[in-house]
């Protein structure tokens, strides 16, 4: 009973090492130096105390234990991170020599109050009018409808996404 206190004490502790070590980076990507210094000072504490008792150990089930909560903990870092960024808004240009289909796509984007902006703009070839399209989704969910439009349209469509 006892080994199996020790093993479900040195997953929790593997897994709040690796999560902290994935937080450490996530918060280096944001400019978050502070946070990101505290996440590594806690996370190379548990990371010896862990290292010490596997090794004393000599056991490869508490190395396996160790193994799959370190992929366990920077899962549930990237789950939480996810859960908790702000939605990321990219800009949208895009174009299509289809004028119809792009007049479609604009009234999609006003059915679902996606802000965007149309402009005339001419195809390759100079001689025919169509209009371009920049849209400004504000969710992920905003985002994937557009994806959608597009998937589901027998229309080739030209893309190019920025961040905002």
């Amino acid at each position: 009973m006892s080994s199996i206190i020790y093993l479900a004490v040195l997953f929790a502790a593997k897994v709040a090492d690796n999560a902290l070590s994935t937080t450490k980076t996530i918060m280096v990507q944001r400019s978050r130096w502070i946070l990101a210094g505290f996440a590594v000072i806690l996370s190379d504490f548990i990371y010896f105390g862990i290292t010490k008792r596997v090794v004393s150990a000599e056991s490869e089930l508490a190395m396996l234990v160790v193994a799959i909560a370190g992929g366990v903990g920077c899962s549930l870092a990237c789950f939480v991170n996810e859960k908790l960024s702000k939605d990321r808004t990219y800009v949208n240009v895009i174009m299509s020599d289809d004028l119809d289909e792009m007049k479609r796509l604009r009234d999609f984007l006003a059915q679902y109050h996606i802000t965007n902006v149309a402009t005339d703009s001419y195809t390759l070839n100079w001689n025919t009018k169509t209009i371009t399209i920049t849209a400004y989704p504000e969710t992920k969910a905003e985002s994937r409808l557009i994806n959608k439009f597009i998937e589901e349209s027998d229309t080739k469509f030209k893309r190019v996404i920025q961040p905002a």
